[in-house]
Parts: C-alpha cells; sequence; structure tokens
C-alpha cells in the first residue's frame, strides 16, 4: 500500500519561485512565442470565467435571502463568500466596460471594480488597456496608491510619499524584498500548519489566499488592525 505520509517540503510548496518574474530569454525562442500565447490564453479564460461566474451568482441571489444565499454559496458551491461576492462586484463593474476588460488580468478586475477606486484611475487604465499596453498588477496598485497619496491634504501627502518606494529604485529593491516577504509567508505557513488542525489549516489559507483579500489595497491595515485586536482580546482573557 502507498503511504501518504508527506515531508515537511511536500506539505509546503517553495513560495519564494512565485515572486520571481519569469524570464522567456532562458527558454528557446519558439517555446516563448508559445508560452506567451499560452500565458494570454489563460488569463483571457480565467478573465471570462470570473465575470461568467459573478453573472451566475448574481441571477441566484434573485432567489434567496441574504442569509440563505451566502449559505448555499458556502454548502453546495464549495466557495468562500468573500470570493464569491469578489466574483459578483467584478460581473456588475464589467458589464458595461465592452470588450477591454478580457484584455485585463483577473487581479486587475478586482482593484478596478473596488468601491474605493476613482473613477479617473478606471478610466485611465482602461484607455491604455484599449491601446495595447499590458499593465502589471504591482505596477497598477503603486500607480493606485500614489494616484491616492496626490489627493491627500497637504499636511499628510508629504508623509505618504515618503513611504512610496521612487521608482527607479523599486526594482532594485524587489529582489530583496521579494526573498524576505517569501521568506515570510514560508515561516508564517509553518507555524499555521503546526498550530492548526487540518480543516482550519485549509480554511485560513482559503482566506488568505482568496482573490478578494490580496486584491484589498488596504490588506496591509486591516491585518494590522485585526492582530492588534485579537492580542487585546487574548490579554483581557489571560
Amino acid at each position: 500500500m502507498q503511504s501518504h505520509a508527506r515531508t515537511q517540503s511536500d506539505k509546503l510548496p517553495d513560495a519564494g519561485l512565485s515572486y520571481i518574474k519569469f524570464d522567456y530569454n532562458s527558454v528557446p525562442q519558439p517555446v516563448a512565442k508559445f508560452l506567451r500565447m499560452q500565458a494570454d490564453h489563460i488569463r483571457r479564460q480565467c478573465t471570462k470565467s470570473i465575470i461568467q461566474i459573478g453573472k451566475a451568482f448574481i441571477e441566484a441571489k434573485h432567489h434567496l435571502s441574504h442569509g440563505a444565499f451566502l449559505r448555499w454559496v458556502e454548502w453546495e458551491v464549495c466557495m468562500p463568500v468573500r470570493t464569491a461576492q469578489a466574483y459578483m462586484r467584478v460581473a456588475s463593474w464589467a458589464a458595461d466596460k465592452g470588450a477591454t476588460v478580457a484584455h485585463l488580468p483577473p487581479s486587475a478586475l478586482y482593484v478596478l471594480s473596488a468601491a474605493s477606486t476613482p473613477k479617473e484611475f478606471v478610466v485611465d487604465v482602461l484607455r491604455r488597456a484599449e491601446n495595447g499596453e499590458h499593465i502589471g498588477p504591482s505596477v497598477m496598485r503603486r500607480e493606485l496608491e500614489a494616484l491616492r497619496v496626490k489627493h491627500m491634504p497637504g499636511q499628510y501627502r508629504t508623509e505618504a510619499c515618503m513611504r512610496l518606494p521612487p521608482r527607479d529604485s523599486a526594482r532594485r529593491g524587489s529582489v530583496a524584498a521579494d526573498n524576505e516577504t517569501s521568506r515570510g509567508v514560508t515561516e508564517l505557513a509553518a507555524i499555521l500548519l503546526r498550530s492548526l488542525p487540518k480543516a482550519e489549516f485549509a480554511r485560513v489559507r482559503d482566506i488568505i489566499a482568496s482573490d478578494a483579500m490580496l486584491s484589498d489595497p488596504h490588506l496591509a491595515l486591516n491585518l494590522e488592525r485585526a492582530f492588534g485586536h485579537a492580542l487585546q482580546d487574548y490579554v483581557a482573557v489571560a
């Protein structure tokens, strides 16, 4: 009988690999061309699927109360509610945007459809996408943050600008930052795996890795607040 025992490395994939940009020069040119086409095809299919699923959720919601709909999503569709809500938000947002959205990666859909994203930023990104420009998620988030800083009152703007990495230094610091982030994420996953039952670990993983969570521009602030409140509750109980 085949053993189902797995080592720690089997349970925790090397998260650091996901932070390293793929180098098409590492493969022959025909292969690189094929891979680029496949990547574009997959992105388009993901975008199309997210919108279609979001529409399906919206149609289903018409027949259910709010609470019943949430239970249906969790138990029948087997999807986190936050993910379903993100899909619905994207579908509603994309309804009047035409074919341009098909050129956007899924992560961009979540950012652009967020209620907190300024309309002027959405219009600019869609215009650039129509002109064939590919805007990576990290670039998009940086530009969005810079725009928000621009509209801050003067007394807060200088401090916020100091927190934004300079454009010419962002690339130089990205490798070191990515390595540090990778180690931190791997350590976090290992701690959770040792401390939580399997079902709870899977639930935490689904929440943290959900598209809605990862696309939230306020994720860092929300995490800081949540951990602060949880620590206060823990100290109070202890």
